[in-house]
């Protein structure tokens, strides 16, 4: 029986508290209210009677109510009487991996052999035996920590589901054989398929040299393996990846990667089927060796974009996967408007502007109207304006001087978006403009000098990206360089939104995306715990399917599949990893005393009872006594004829009485 399990210093504590509780309840006492006759209220009584005493009346009743405590809190600190000898240690590695889905025609899925063999052995384990329950999972939290509780154990395996993810299967028993260390006697078993990879193979058999020969100590835990599935092969074949990338020169236009592999032992034949948004796209019949390694290329046009999915038919004991999804980026052209009335501006912007299939330019004169409003606007001014009315690039151009000395770029931002794709240091600018840096801007391009030149800023104000180029184009060498659509191409994303041209498919396991969210929801339906690193978001995504990002301002989908080349290699355990576990004699827990302690609480309280009452009607049979003594005789009364009568109303005015 486990309660408190209170240490010594903790018992101590309570008793000294609960003992002065008991001392100041006997010190401070109520006097009882009770009626008196006149006559006996004002009897001449000695004043030590009934004055207010500072000590203990009862101390026999306050030692028993003491003993009561102290016996009370030892009962609840469950006590044990001899010495005690440590139980087994036993860690259980389960694999819920992606393997455990197999499901074989007519049988069930091998998550369920996992868990039914992890209900046998927990179900053979005396009930001394403490229990840690641990994922084979690479970076995945433990399912149960050390508990003898075995309820809650088996409960903890029957919600075990399984995952989409690969798993590391020498970590995870790296990880149950170090929780074992220090332990007199270990127990580690691994359940699950038994399905590893070259290089975990070579590591499990490095593992297993150095535990053998396992005796069940700390140092050398007796290991044991059950296998899920058995010997018998599997029949599958799956999609590893598939990777899109835009067409450089019509953006509609996007080239497909499709991945396959066949993990079985025979030659397998099956159709391979695309779609986009749920609208059939293409189909191939394909035929794969045993283990080939194949890939498809194919191209289609999409503009409204969607979620691409590969699916394989008919399916085999591993339908996780026999299914992909990638995500189709939406073609967006970015509208912009060039605000010049140069003609030699118009000849330098327009063919880097025209050229980029992504952005839908349009030239107009200063102060002209624009409809709809572009996504972003290019002007050729003489100043830096005060305020934009769109994300803008404004080219400032700097006094005219004939003579004016050639000025090189000599260092560029890297780390802006703007200019991350520009490292050339050929270009050379004339009549620079003068351009104030505010504490909030970023120069991104700097000329020679002392101090050096600003040349270009990016701005952000009122809600609104700016970049600002102290130079004209035409007075320099920048639109001969191809540097300057490079830096155009930039500042385009920075200033409206990244032009995807590649999609890749998401595998199940650690992850990291771009941007902000207040909650990851999983194809399930739960949270899916993360973290922020920076700009990112890091987390673990163990099941294939749809993730929901939500956020503030955004909700988003992605995509996760099966990992791609999965492990292949079975597991066959040696005679010592499939034998029985080992006997353990049933170590000895010492005597629990709660019981007997409990019987000397009764006691206690009894005495205490009894000797406080007993020795409170003694005193008030003593104070009886005195009191009798003490008092005068009254006056004998008058005949009874001779009393006067006395009516009701006069007996109730009686003055000899009070109350």
């Amino acid at each position: 029986m486990s309660w408190l399990a209170l240490t010594a210093l903790q018992v101590a504590a309570l008793w000294l508290v609960g003992s002065a509780l008991a001392l100041w309840l006997y010190l401070h006492q109520r006097p009882t209210r009770r009626k008196v006759s006149t006559l006996r209220f004002w009897a001449d009584l000695p004043p030590s009677v009934y004055r207010r005493r500072r000590w203990l009346r009862e101390p026999w009743a306050f030692l028993a109510q003491v003993l009561f405590l102290l016996f009370l809190i030892l009962a609840l600190a469950n006590p044990r009487w001899g010495q005690v000898s440590e139980s087994r240690r036993v860690a259980i590695v389960l694999d819920t991996s992606i393997w455990s889905q197999v499901q074989r025609p007519g049988e069930p899925p091998w998550i369920d052999s996992v868990r039914r063999d992890a209900y046998r052995l927990l179900n053979t384990l005396p009930p001394t035996d403490e229990v840690l329950l641990l994922r084979a999972e690479p970076d995945a939290l433990p399912i149960l920590p050390f508990t003898h509780d075995r309820s809650e154990q088996l409960r903890a395996v029957a919600q075990t589901r399984s995952s989409s993810s690969i798993a590391d299967i020498p970590r995870a028993l790296e990880a149950g054989k170090a929780a074992l260390a220090g332990s007199r006697l270990g127990l580690l078993v691994y359940i699950g398929p038994g399905i590893l990879d070259e290089q975990q193979s070579a590591r499990l058999a490095q593992l297993r040299q150095s535990w053998e020969p396992g005796d069940g100590s700390g140092n050398r835990p007796q290991f044991l393996m059950r296998i899920a599935g058995g010997d018998q092969p599997i029949e599958n074949r799956g999609i590893s990846r598939l990777a899109l990338q835009r067409d450089a020169t019509q953006p509609e236009r996007w080239h497909l990667l499709t991945q396959l592999k066949n993990y079985s032992a025979s030659k397998s034949s099956f159709v391979l089927k695309l779609s986009v948004g749920g609208q059939p796209l293409l189909q191939h019949p394909v035929s794969m060796a045993p283990g080939q390694v194949s890939g498809l290329n194919d191209e289609f046009l999409s503009a409204q974009g969607g979620l691409l999915t590969a699916e394989i038919t008919p399916s085999d004991d591993l339908k996780a996967d026999d299914r992909a999804v990638v995500y189709v980026p939406p073609f967006r052209p970015v509208n912009i408007a060039v605000f010049t009335s140069r003609a030699s501006f118009e000849n330098d912007l327009r063919p880097v502007l025209s050229t980029n299939p992504y952005l839908r330019p349009e030239f107009v004169r200063p102060g002209a109207a624009v409809n709809p409003p572009p996504d972003m606007a290019i002007y050729d001014v003489e100043s830096a304006p005060t305020q934009a009315a769109f994300n803008s690039i404004y080219f400032v151009r700097g006094p005219q001087s004939k003579g004016a000395r050639p000025i090189r770029v000599t260092d560029w931002n890297s780390q802006h978006a703007a200019t991350r794709w520009v490292r050339t240091r050929d270009v050379s600018v004339r009549n620079a403009a003068s351009l104030s840096v505010r504490p909030t801007d970023a120069v991104l391009a700097s000329g020679e000098g002392r101090p050096e030149i600003p040349l270009i800023i990016a701005r952000e104000q009122n809600r609104h990206r700016v970049l600002l180029v102290g130079f004209d184009p035409h007075d320099s060498n920048f639109p001969q360089q191809s540097a300057f659509p490079l830096l155009i191409a930039g500042a385009v994303e920075w200033l409206t939104h990244p032009i995807e041209d590649v999609s890749d498919s998401l595998s199940a396991g650690e992850l990291d995306l771009p941007g902000s969210a207040t909650r990851i929801v999983s194809p399930s339906g739960a949270d899916v715990p993360f973290a922020r690193n920076g700009s990112s978001l890091h987390l673990l995504a163990l099941d294939a399917g749809l993730y929901r990002v939500l956020g503030p301002n955004r909700s988003t989908t992605f995509a996760v599949n099966a990992p791609p080349l999965l492990p292949a290699q079975r597991i066959t355990p040696t005679d010592a990893e499939s034998a029985p576990i080992g006997g353990e004699s049933a170590p000895y827990q010492g005597t629990y005393l709660w019981q007997w302690l409990v019987l000397l609480v009764i006691v206690a309280l009894w005495a205490e009872w009894w000797l406080f009452y007993s020795q409170r009607v003694n005193q008030r049979a003593v104070l009886i006594q005195q009191s009798e003594l003490q008092v005068s005789p009254l006056p004998s009364a008058p005949p009874e004829s001779a009393q006067k009568p006395v009516t009701e109303k006069e007996d109730a005015l009686d003055p000899n009485f009070i109350t």
